[in-house]
Protein backbone atom coordinates (compact mmCIF):
# COMPACT_ATOMS: atom_id res chain seq x y z
CA UNK A 1 0.00 0.00 0.00
CA UNK A 2 1.44 3.39 -1.00
CA UNK A 3 0.99 6.24 1.51
CA UNK A 4 0.75 9.96 0.66
CA UNK A 5 0.75 13.06 2.83
CA UNK A 6 -2.83 14.27 3.11
CA UNK A 7 -2.70 17.20 5.50
CA UNK A 8 -0.37 19.14 7.75
CA UNK A 9 -1.98 20.01 11.09
CA UNK A 10 -1.43 22.96 13.42
CA UNK A 11 -1.52 20.82 16.54
CA UNK A 12 -1.40 17.24 17.74
CA UNK A 13 -5.05 17.25 18.94
CA UNK A 14 -6.19 18.47 15.51
CA UNK A 15 -4.18 15.70 13.84
CA UNK A 16 -5.73 13.02 16.04
CA UNK A 17 -9.26 14.38 15.52
CA UNK A 18 -8.84 14.28 11.74
CA UNK A 19 -7.20 10.85 11.88
CA UNK A 20 -10.02 9.48 14.04
CA UNK A 21 -12.68 10.72 11.61
CA UNK A 22 -10.82 9.19 8.67
CA UNK A 23 -10.48 5.83 10.43
CA UNK A 24 -14.16 5.88 11.47
CA UNK A 25 -15.00 6.23 7.77
CA UNK A 26 -12.82 3.22 6.93
CA UNK A 27 -10.04 5.29 5.36
CA UNK A 28 -6.58 3.94 6.25
CA UNK A 29 -4.64 6.83 7.81
CA UNK A 30 -1.93 7.58 10.34
CA UNK A 31 -0.43 10.50 12.22
CA UNK A 32 3.25 11.13 11.56
CA UNK A 33 5.69 13.55 13.13
CA UNK A 34 4.53 13.39 16.76
CA UNK A 35 8.05 12.83 18.04
CA UNK A 36 9.35 15.94 16.24
CA UNK A 37 6.76 18.28 17.78
CA UNK A 38 8.67 18.94 21.04
CA UNK A 39 11.68 20.01 18.95
CA UNK A 40 9.90 23.04 17.45
CA UNK A 41 12.19 25.99 17.96
CA UNK A 42 15.25 23.78 18.16
CA UNK A 43 14.69 22.71 14.57
CA UNK A 44 12.86 24.72 11.88
CA UNK A 45 9.11 24.84 12.50
CA UNK A 46 8.31 23.25 9.13
CA UNK A 47 10.39 20.24 10.12
CA UNK A 48 8.49 19.84 13.40
CA UNK A 49 4.99 19.66 11.93
CA UNK A 50 2.46 16.90 12.47
CA UNK A 51 1.05 15.28 9.34
CA UNK A 52 -1.79 12.98 8.36
CA UNK A 53 -0.94 10.34 5.80
CA UNK A 54 -3.52 8.24 3.93
CA UNK A 55 -3.38 5.30 1.58
CA UNK A 56 -3.09 6.73 -1.93
CA UNK A 57 -6.17 4.94 -3.24
CA UNK A 58 -8.26 6.66 -0.54
CA UNK A 59 -6.96 10.20 -1.13
CA UNK A 60 -10.09 11.46 -2.92
CA UNK A 61 -12.50 10.00 -0.38
CA UNK A 62 -10.42 11.48 2.46
CA UNK A 63 -10.57 14.92 0.83
CA UNK A 64 -14.34 14.61 0.35
CA UNK A 65 -14.85 13.58 3.98
CA UNK A 66 -12.75 16.46 5.30
CA UNK A 67 -14.65 18.94 3.12
CA UNK A 68 -17.93 17.56 4.50
CA UNK A 69 -16.68 17.90 8.09
CA UNK A 70 -15.48 21.45 7.52
CA UNK A 71 -18.79 22.41 5.88
CA UNK A 72 -20.66 21.04 8.91
CA UNK A 73 -18.76 23.52 11.06
CA UNK A 74 -20.30 26.46 9.23
CA UNK A 75 -23.66 27.94 9.99
CA UNK A 76 -25.55 29.19 13.02
CA UNK A 77 -24.98 28.03 16.57
CA UNK A 78 -27.26 25.25 17.82
CA UNK A 79 -29.23 25.64 21.03
CA UNK A 80 -29.40 22.61 23.28
CA UNK A 81 -33.03 21.53 23.77
CA UNK A 82 -32.20 20.24 27.25
CA UNK A 83 -30.26 23.07 28.92
CA UNK A 84 -30.60 25.96 26.45
CA UNK A 85 -26.82 26.42 25.99
CA UNK A 86 -25.50 27.54 22.59
CA UNK A 87 -23.16 25.12 20.83
CA UNK A 88 -21.04 25.42 17.66
CA UNK A 89 -22.81 24.07 14.57
CA UNK A 90 -20.54 21.01 14.23
CA UNK A 91 -21.21 19.76 17.78
CA UNK A 92 -23.36 16.65 18.09
CA UNK A 93 -23.45 16.77 21.90
CA UNK A 94 -23.94 19.78 24.15
CA UNK A 95 -20.70 20.98 25.68
CA UNK A 96 -22.55 22.06 28.82
CA UNK A 97 -24.78 19.10 29.71
CA UNK A 98 -23.35 16.36 27.45
CA UNK A 99 -26.70 15.37 25.95
CA UNK A 100 -27.45 14.90 22.25
CA UNK A 101 -28.39 18.04 20.34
Amino acid sequence: MKWVRFRTCRSLPEAHLVNTELMRAGIPSEVRGESRLPLAGEIPFVDARVEIWVAQEHLLSAAALLAEIEAAGEGPARTCPHCGEENPPAFEMCWQCGRDL
